[in-house]
């Protein structure tokens, strides 16, 4: 927010969201210089932040030090996912869509802005996948952002991340947000797992894509009763402790052992399924 509400105003005691508290509430928390972090941001979530989603990535940064990495899943903003099930003429139009450049096209708005932010950043580098792309920033980069036909799986970003025993840290955004279950679901041993095929313009050509169904549901979980099961899937680390909980300013704040919460989903994920 760019301005204290009425409710601030009236409290003398409130203290903006600084940089440096950024840095000394996530080290808190638990952060450590030199971590491969992944990071889940709701900016309005944390209240008044002087300076913004800026001041988010220095704290941040500061928090990591320059041996540390950044990661945001960044996806694609607009992208032609759904095209296939739309009426004809809304087909037509994504003829004249822009085609996917890492360099140029934006992160997903419902994100949040943090990895659009993070994508931007001088030094920053991103994945090359037009569906499931990621930004980083950091030493380790070029470790994590690996290019391959299944970016969901082990040899993706978040199987990277995992290798790495890096970590997930949530400012504020609501658990049903986070990504790395989504690893989870490629590598369990379970049958029955969905996947969407589509089309999507790189370069000066469309190219055919099948990735792991995220968005309907990438298993039967209808079947039962679940409607959020990354949420599920989340609260599964939470219970085995793969997961610390804190406040920054406004917002709940959580950090996750990478390794840990995706073996404790893949657990669930086999048990149940």
């Amino acid at each position: 927010m760019a301005f204290p509400s009425a409710v601030m105003l009236g409290d003398p005691d409130f203290v903006p969201v600084t940089r440096s508290g950024i840095t000394r509430g996530v080290q808190a928390l638990g952060v450590r210089a030199g971590d491969v972090l992944m990071v889940h941001v709701r900016l309005s979530a944390l209240g008044w932040v002087v300076g913004g989603i800026d001041t988010v990535v220095h704290g941040l940064r500061d928090a990591v030090g320059p041996n540390g990495t950044l990661l945001a899943f960044c996806g694609w903003d607009d992208s032609p996912y759904h095209v296939k099930f739309w009426p004809e003429t809304w087909q037509r139009a994504y003829d004249d869509l822009p085609p996917f450049d890492p360099a140029v096209s934006s992160a997903r708005r419902d994100f949040g802005r943090f990895p659009e932010r993070l994508r931007t950043w001088p030094g920053a580098s991103r994945s090359g996948h037009p569906e499931v792309s990621f930004a980083a920033l950091g030493p380790h980069a070029s470790d994590l952002l690996t290019e391959t036909d299944d970016p969901w799986g082990p040899d993706g970003p978040l199987g990277q991340l995992v290798a790495l025993d890096g970590r997930v840290l949530f400012l504020g955004a609501p658990l049903k947000t986070l990504t790395l279950c989504h690893h989870a679901e490629a590598i369990a041993d379970v049958e029955g797992k969905r996947f969407h095929e589509y089309r999507m313009p790189v370069g000066a050509e469309w190219r055919d894509y099948s990735t792991l169904d995220t968005f309907y549901g990438s298993l039967p979980y209808d079947a039962h009763g679940i409607d959020h099961p990354v949420a599920v899937l989340a609260e599964q680390a939470v219970q085995a402790g793969a997961a610390r909980e804190g406040k920054l300013g406004e917002a709940t704040t959580w950090l996750f052992n990478a390794p840990a919460t995706v073996a404790a989903a893949v657990h669930w994920i086999e048990r149940t399924f």
